[in-house]
């Protein structure tokens, strides 16, 4: 095309025609132009779809990932429900006439009081999404800053699963040392057990035998101090119980965004 309008512009200029030459001259420029906003358009046009099927994945990989991160929280929410129940019913006990239950019983219900849940959940696609730099793939800025609230409130959950441990970790393994006879509470003859589903057991429980020879101390079992472990136990577990609640209204928000968002990019694909 380029070398049919140069052909012509040469015949006008040996026919002296310069108007129609300028003519010609402009529109071999114009066509030019327009080939370059042609191919412009159609790299633009071909980024936009790279990064819409980018955005699809990732959408995709999110509402896959937050599935299995709500599953998994909420089985870690109800064990932690599960031990504040129980420590409610323990302290209730511990506030009645002393020796209503038999003293093995108390001690044997301390291994669920104390016992502590590993707690948080990951998102990986998230985290992928963060480490790569990429997370402006996602168009909504609502779901981008759920995103983030998710993750700030995920932490938080975490810090409290961490306190309530470091409890146990810190005063509570020393008192339990010196006043009670912990064998009878983590030994292979404990009469409380509780299972955790998808949490391993450690097998040091099943292969601790019971040492008959020492008791816990009656005056400790049924004294303020192990009321007071327990109350503060429960506490902690309070907050990570409500932070949990919290980071699962999230993340049904987000299951809401990622939905429109995917919506909203299909409507983008389908148009010309």
């Amino acid at each position: 095309m380029l070398k049919f309008f140069r052909k012509i512009r040469q015949k006008l200029v040996e026919q002296n025609k310069l108007g129609n030459y300028f003519k010609y001259a402009i529109g071999e420029i114009l066509l030019v132009v327009i080939g370059i906003l042609i191919a412009l358009s159609i790299n633009n046009w071909n980024e936009t779809r790279k990064l819409q099927k980018e955005e699809r994945h990732y959408l995709l990989a999110l509402h896959s990932d937050f599935k299995t991160a709500e599953s998994n929280l909420r089985i870690k929410l109800a064990l932690v429900e599960e031990q504040l129940e129980h420590n409610e019913r323990l302290l209730t006990i511990l506030a009645g006439p002393v020796n209503s239950i038999p003293n093995d019983s108390i001690v044997g219900m301390l291994r669920k009081a104390f016992i502590d849940i590993p707690f948080g959940v990951q998102v990986t696609a998230y985290v992928d999404l963060l480490n790569s730099g990429k997370l402006s793939v996602i168009q909504s800025e609502e779901l981008r800053r759920a995103l983030s609230e998710f993750d700030a409130e995920n932490v938080l959950a975490n810090q409290y699963a961490e306190n309530a441990a470091d409890q146990w970790a810190g005063q509570v393994t020393e008192f339990f040392i010196k006043s009670l006879n912990v064998s009878a509470i983590y030994g292979k003859d404990a009469k409380v057990h509780w299972d955790y589903p998808g949490i391993p057991v450690s097998t040091g429980y099943d292969n601790t035998p019971t040492n008959r020879r020492f008791s816990s101390d009656e005056e400790v079992l049924w004294g303020r101090e192990l009321a007071n472990r327990i109350a503060i136990k429960n506490v902690l577990l309070g907050d990570v119980a409500r932070s949990a609640g919290d980071v699962l209204k999230l993340i049904d928000q987000i299951y809401i965004l990622i939905n429109a968002a995917s919506l909203e990019d299909s409507r983008s694909s389908e148009s010309p």
